[in-house]
């Protein structure tokens, strides 16, 4: 068992050496939860992290939201596999009739076809998602409902407007009376609640100059919130939270919070996850992947200038929980989640995917055109033999990677690794095409599903 103090070094180590202001991290092993804290709230105030300091969850919250919706089945609210429209009468996308067929489970699985990066910063208000999903009506399907994975942030702020419609609240105050206070947890998603406490603020980190800010605004995307705009937790919540979804969906107190069935689903594979992103398949809410006969179901989140990451092992009764509140937090927390997750329950690290050592011959021909999704487009070209793509970004994706840390897309080219329309680019992307029956790529998969439209 790492003990506290090897825990905090460990912490206090990785955060200096990524420039982050401010870390808390928790470890569940052996039935013993060890934790640690590091930093700053804000380089302005210069105020410390505490135990109590809260973080943005991120996308985190999908599993919260997931959650919320499951407490739902429980109650005989929600059925998974009955049409969303059941529940949230006014929603459709572009193309109505295949908007019947979206369900709630493909909702949790990510596998409706709804738009995947569509963050639409509307203003704060009580209306602000029932807003967001009724703009749905403009959108078209990125692919066919029930068809494929594809990472869908509008697909959650559908499932939050769903539980107000429900509970005929927020989506905030449906989420804090069926899962945050029945759990006891010290979060929130109320900037009126936030104020009052330890909150940590995010920040830009400049890894060739070690120069760090303040980012310009709080939170992103607001009306995202189901997805993970605005929830905000401390350490010991996420231990909290996690330990509901290991021991069976009890709270501390023993309070029924998730039926056991609805926790197994939660893990349990719903749909297959494109190939080499790290993950094998998805649950409700939660992705999965096994290594070393061990499961992990875990989820990573990001907002403005944070970055956060739980990971479950289910099998081990175990889980690590990172918070940070800086854009090279993404780098600290999948770096202490490995090595904690390989040390302590014998998890292995994901396996980068790599070029083959003998190159891939194939006509290159039919992987050509135009793809596009809610967030940008891709244009695939042929130069010098070697397959060229080349992205553009919707300017609102291009400031939230800006605010995430996350470098903007650039042309890049792309390597085969098998005839079967794999490929991989020189900067380490995965890459697949997804055909169409008759030889001819579909759709292709490059950090979400992009349909093709071009010639």
């Amino acid at each position: 068992m790492i003990t506290p103090q090897e825990l905090q070094a460990r912490l206090d180590r990785t955060a200096a050496d990524f420039h982050l202001p401010g870390a808390a991290i928790a470890l569940v092993h052996g039935g013993q939860t060890v934790a640690g804290v590091t930093g700053v709230t804000n380089v302005r105030t210069r105020s410390p992290v505490v135990p109590e300091t809260l973080f943005a969850a991120g996308s985190v919250t999908k599993v919260f939201t997931a959650s919320l919706i499951m407490s739902y089945v429980d109650a005989g609210l929600v059925a998974l596999a009955s049409p969303v429209e059941t529940y949230v009468p006014d929603f459709t996308l572009q193309d109505r009739s295949r908007s019947r067929l979206v369900t709630v489970r493909m909702l949790l699985d990510h596998t409706g076809g709804l738009p995947g990066n569509w963050m639409l910063d509307l203003p704060k208000s009580p209306h602000m998602i029932a807003d967001l999903v009724a703009r749905l009506a403009d959108m078209p399907f990125n692919s066919e409902p029930g068809e494929r994975w594809s990472y869908s942030n509008a697909g959650m702020a559908v499932l939050g407007r769903l539980a107000e419609v429900l509970s005929g609240t927020t989506f905030d105050e449906a989420l804090a009376a069926r899962i945050l206070r029945p759990l006891g947890l010290h979060a929130t998603a109320d900037t009126n609640e936030m104020i009052l406490h330890s909150v940590a603020v995010g920040h830009l980190v400049d890894m060739a100059t070690a120069a760090v800010q303040v980012v310009p605004r709080f939170q992103l995307d607001l009306s995202n919130s189901p997805a993970g705009a605005t929830l905000f937790c401390d350490i010991g919540a996420m231990v909290t939270f996690a330990r509901m979804h290991l021991n069976g969906g009890l709270a501390p107190d023993g309070t029924r919070v998730l039926s056991s069935a609805s926790v197994a689903a939660m893990q349990t594979r719903q749909a297959e996850m494109p190939w080499g992103i790290g993950y094998d398949q998805m649950g409700l809410g939660w992705t999965i992947r096994t290594s070393g006969g061990h499961t992990v179901v875990s989820h990573t989140g990001a907002n403005a200038g944070a970055h956060s990451s739980l990971a479950l092992v289910p099998d081990q009764h175990g889980a690590v929980a990172v918070l940070t509140n800086g854009t090279t937090g993404a780098a600290v927390h999948g770096m202490l989640t490995g090595q904690l997750l390989q040390e302590c329950f014998g998890v292995g690290p994901v396996v980068p995917v790599t070029a083959p050592a003998t190159p891939v011959e194939m006509d290159l021909g039919p992987y050509t055109g135009q793809f596009t999704a809610d967030d940008g487009e891709v244009t695939l070209t042929i130069e010098n033999g070697r397959l060229r793509l080349a992205p553009v970004s919707v300017p609102g994706l291009l400031r939230s990677f800006y605010l995430m840390g996350f470098p903007p897309p650039v042309p890049d080219f792309l390597t085969p690794v098998s005839v079967d329309g794999r490929f991989l680019s020189d900067r380490g992307t995965p890459v697949s095409f997804i055909d169409d029956g008759a030889g001819r790529p579909k759709y292709v998969y490059v950090g979400r599903v992009c349909r093709r439209t071009g010639a």
